[in-house]
Formats: structure tokens, C-alpha cells, sequence
């Protein structure tokens, strides 16, 4: 290729670049123009509402102000502490609109209540939803977004009460909101199974109870009959309405998680744990199919996992996407080495390079067919088209070189009339694209890194530490994981945290001393000596 031909794939290169940039910049333009009309529309809907509960225009106007500088103080909160990125459109409704939700239903609580007889006023806030918005936005997004959420009930719930409420009331509330609400928060966001979103709101419905004792005897009120005459049987109501009330809650959100999962583009980390499940139909035809690429997915995932963990990334994703990033070879496994037992009766032997090409770099393809026809998250697809980027299956490139060579050499030295047809590149090269994200970057490295280690015959660590350089030094060079958001520094943690890994795996046992026959008879004898020993005595 000339000079000029390179400079103009360049200047292509440079164009398609900033165009692309371009797009991401617009379409995250667009982003941001949604997330701030969801929140202005979220606070008008809450000024709406205290309005309905205001004594006076002067109490209408402290309500609302107090609405809108509360939303500033939030923003704030959630722009310091908060990664950059984490919420969408999709998120960013599912926060509006639980937090909405359970604003309302505190709304209609001091509505109706009046109409109530036989109750207390205090007993409202026995029955606050304090764990709806904080549990479903830490189940569905994270903890710290539960926690933000939680905030954001707590201060804008104040507004809701009548100005005939003492402040000690509204105090209660706060804490009860706060407290109740960031506990749902730490529980929800580290469940393993959906049934403990029940255990969550039970919990959550005894907290709320006894708190609110608590505060209520040491203000002196009323607590089931006079301050020490506690009614046992009028308690005990109350605890079971309001463990009853949280329990309901729980059961609720329990229900309509998949929906919401399926509504708002969200995969939970329960979801994320139910695909590593090793019964997944995908994972137990992968084991039977091709049990090699099990193995090795295996590796991989663990490989993943460290890394992922070392660099602060998501490592139930990570490792998820680890079990899944080869299924592909499910369709052809007795092509891929890690499947055939004799590497000297591989059955490539018998197919040209570019037939072998096809069959390696095909496997990212029918990856992802699989994926989809078994409904897997989005984010495993990706990672399944990426995890190879646009590398070239090098082994059978390099063979098909030296056999165009060879047959060239016999056309010019006049030995055949046909002249070969030059080696086409694109067809042992992967589709990709690059790596996208940090876990798909993470698997990409993790999946080079332990094949590479197959080839090592007892490695040294120093074999191993090379190894990791190696392939690292040129999948970087390549501008393998420049789209992956992956840092230096990252990429630093992730070599060391492989070699770490790979060290454990591949540890050398200490080698035990065969007994000698000479010795094995000496112990018996001494066994048997013994045994006569005893029966004299």
C-alpha cells in the first residue's frame, strides 16, 4: 500500500472517529434533556400534591419552596456522590415514579385518616411505606441509589402532614423515614434470592414498630393505654398491622419485579445470579457439548471476577459473562482445542486455512444466535460479539501465507500456470466490534490470558508474569480495549490481579515419596508383632 493510501485510510479513520463522537455526545445531549424533564416533572407532581395539604397561601408557598430547595440539595447529593453514568432514562423514571408512588401513598394516608375512628394520630406512622421506593430501587439499581431515593422521601414526606401536626410528629417521621428507609436500602441491595425481599419487609415492619415506640415513650405519649400501663393485647395489634402492612409491601414488590425488570430495561443482580446458575439449559448443553469450553469459561469467570473485583467493576457481571463468552462453540466444539483430546488427529488437518478461519471466527456468531433464542441480558450479548474485537485468528492466517508463498514460488519458477488467488485477511479476522465496556474488556483479557496458559508446560512464575505483559502489550497496541473505558492504572490492577489468579491455578504440588515395598512388609510386621503383644497380655 502507498504512502498516499495510507494517509487517506487516516484521514477515514480520523473522520469516522469524530463522527462517531459525535453521535455519542448528541444521543447523551439527549440523555441529560430527559433526566431533567422527568425531574421537573417529578416535583411538580409533589407540589401539586402538598398544595391539596396547605392550611394557607403562606403555608402553600413555604411547601413548595421548601419542595424545590430540597430537589436542589438532592441534585447536588446525587451529582457528588455518585458515579457519572449510572442512571438513564429507563433508571431515572423507575426513581421518579417509585418515589412518587410512595409519596402518594403517604398523601392519601393523611387524606383519609381523619375518617378513621378508635386511632390514634400517631399511629400513622406505624403504617408509612418507608421501605417501598429504597427497597425496589435498591433491588433493581443499586444500594446508594436506594439510599438517595430514601432521602428524597424523607424530605419531601415532611410536606405532606396538615400544619396542625406538632413538630415532635414530623420529627419522628424523619428519623422513622430516614432510618427504615436506608436499612431497606443496605438489606435490599445485597439479595441473593428474590424470597428475601420478604424477610427484608418483615424485618423492616419490626424496626418501624419498635422505633416508634421508642420515640413515643420518651416524648411521654400515649402508647396503648397510659405511659405505664402499656396494653398488651392493643400492641400486639399493632405489631401485626404494621409488620402485616411491610409484609404486603414486600410481597408486592416481590411480584412485580420481573415486570419491572422487563418495563425498565433492568437485570437485577438476582437475575444476574439466576444465569450463572450451572442448570441453565445453555450452561448444561455447553457441559455436555463441550466440556473443554466449559472448563475453560470456568477459568475465565474466575479470572473475571478477580480482576473485576480488583478494579472496582461489576463482578457478578463479569464473571456472568465469563460462563457465557464461548457458548458459541457449542455448534462445532470438536474444531476447538481445548476439545480434542490428541492435538495430533485434529480434525483441521483435513480443511483448508480459510475453512478453519471460518469455523474459529463463526463461533462469535452463533454465540450470539444462542444468547438471543435464550432471551440472555443484552449486556452477555455484547460481551459475546466483543470478547475477540477484531483480531485475527492468527495460527491458520499464517498458514494460509505460506501456502499462497509455496504456490506462488511454483508459478513463477513455472512449475503450475495457475497463479493463487492473494490471501483475503477479512476472512480470518473476528466481526467485533472493540470491547465497549470495562466487563467486556475484563472477559476479552481474562479469555486471552488463560488460552495463552494452556500452552505453558510447568510455568515459572516469571513464565507467567511475561506471558501476562506479552498479551497485554499487544491487545494495547492494537487498540484492543481503547473503546473499553479501561484506564492505565485499571489495566495495571488487572494484570496483577491475573497473575495472582493464575499463580493459585497453576501452583506446583510438593511430591510425595513413594513407599518402598521393604518398608510397606516392615510396618505390617511391626503391626502384626504388635497385634501378639496384645492377645498375651
Amino acid at each position: 500500500m502507498s504512502d498516499s493510501d495510507n494517509n487517506m485510510a487516516k484521514f477515514l479513520s480520523s473522520l469516522f472517529r469524530q463522527r462517531s463522537e459525535t453521535a455519542s455526545n448528541g444521543g447523551t445531549r439527549r440523555v441529560s434533556q430527559h433526566l431533567l424533564l422527568l425531574a421537573v416533572v417529578g416535583v411538580a407532581v409533589v407540589c401539586a400534591m402538598v398544595y391539596t395539604q396547605a392550611g394557607s397561601p403562606q403555608q402553600s408557598v413555604y411547601r413548595m419552596v421548601w419542595i424545590v430547595l430540597c430537589s436542589l440539595a438532592v441534585t447536588g447529593y446525587y451529582a457528588l456522590g455518585h458515579r457519572k453514568g449510572e442512571l438513564n432514562t429507563g433508571r431515572t423514571l423507575l426513581c421518579v415514579l417509585v418515589t412518587l408512588g410512595q409519596l402518594f401513598i403517604i398523601y392519601l394516608i393523611n387524606s383519609l385518616w381523619p375518617e378513621v375512628r378508635g386511632v390514634e394520630t400517631w399511629h400513622k406512622l406505624l403504617v408509612m411505606p418507608y421501605m417501598l421506593a429504597p427497597g425496589v430501587t435498591a433491588v433493581l439499581i443499586n444500594r446508594s441509589m436506594g439510599v438517595y431515593v430514601a432521602l428524597c422521601c424523607t424530605l419531601f414526606g415532611v410536606m405532606f402532614f396538615p400544619a396542625a401536626y406538632p413538630a415532635a410528629f414530623t420529627a419522628n417521621y424523619v428519623v422513622l423515614s430516614l432510618l427504615t428507609g436506608v436499612m431497606s436500602a443496605a438489606i435490599c441491595g445485597h439479595l441473593q434470592k428474590r424470597q428475601q425481599i420478604l424477610y427484608a419487609g418483615f424485618k423492616t415492619g419490626l424496626v418501624v414498630f419498635v422505633v416508634t415506640l421508642v420515640l413515643m415513650l420518651l416524648q411521654g405519649e400515649s402508647v396503648g393505654g397510659s405511659l405505664h400501663n402499656v396494653e398488651a393485647a392493643r400492641l400486639l395489634t399493632l405489631l401485626f398491622v404494621t409488620v402485616g402492612v411491610n409484609f404486603l409491601l414486600a410481597v408486592i414488590v416481590n411480584g412485580v419485579m420481573p415486570m419491572l425488570e422487563s418495563l425498565f430495561g433492568i437485570s437485577t443482580h438476582i437475575t444476574w445470579l439466576e444465569w450463572a446458575d450451572m442448570n441453565h439449559p445453555l450452561l448444561k448443553r455447553l457441559q455436555i457439548t463441550a466440556p473443554g469450553t466449559f472448563h475453560h469459561s470456568l477459568y475465565v469467570q474466575r479470572l473475571a471476577e478477580a480482576a473485576a473485583e480488583a478494579i472496582g467493576a461489576d463482578v457478578t457481571r463479569a464473571g456472568v459473562c465469563g460462563l457465557y463468552h464461548d457458548v458459541g462453540k457449542i455448534k462445532n466444539p470438536q474444531y476447538f482445542s481445548e476439545n480434542i483430546i490428541d492435538q495430533t488427529m485434529s480434525p483441521h488437518a483435513d480443511l483448508t486455512p480459510e475453512a478453519s478461519a471460518r469455523i474459529l471466527t463463526g463461533h462469535v456468531t452463533e454465540g450470539v444466535q444462542l444468547a438471543l433464542s435464550h432471551k440472555l441480558n443484552p449486556r452477555i450479548i455484547d460481551v459475546i460479539r466483543e470478547h475477540h474485537g477484531v483480531t485475527t485468528a492468527y495460527f491458520f492466517y499464517r498458514k494460509a501465507l505460506d501456502n499462497y508463498e509455496a504456490a506462488r514460488k511454483k508459478f513463477d519458477d513455472g512449475l503450475t500456470d495457475t497463479c493463487p488467488d492473494e490471501v483475503d485477511k477479512s476472512i480470518f479476522t473476528y466481526p467485533g466490534p472493540i470491547p465497549q465496556t470495562r466487563e467486556s474488556g475484563i472477559v476479552s483479557m481474562a479469555d486471552a490470558v488463560e488460552s495463552a496458559t494452556r500452552s505453558l508446560h510447568h510455568p515459572t512464575e516469571e513464565d507467567i508474569r511475561n506471558m501476562i505483559e506479552g498479551i497485554f502489550k499487544g491487545r494495547i497496541l492494537d487498540g484492543h480495549l481503547q473503546a473499553s473505558g479501561l484506564t492505565l492504572g485499571e489495566i495495571a490492577l488487572m494484570k496483577e490481579s491475573f497473575f495472582m489468579t493464575l499463580r493459585t491455578m497453576n501452583h506446583n504440588r510438593i511430591a510425595y515419596p513413594k513407599p518402598q515395598t521393604g518398608d510397606a512388609s516392615t510396618l505390617l510386621a511391626q503391626k502384626r508383632s504388635a497385634e501378639e503383644k496384645l492377645g498375651d497380655n
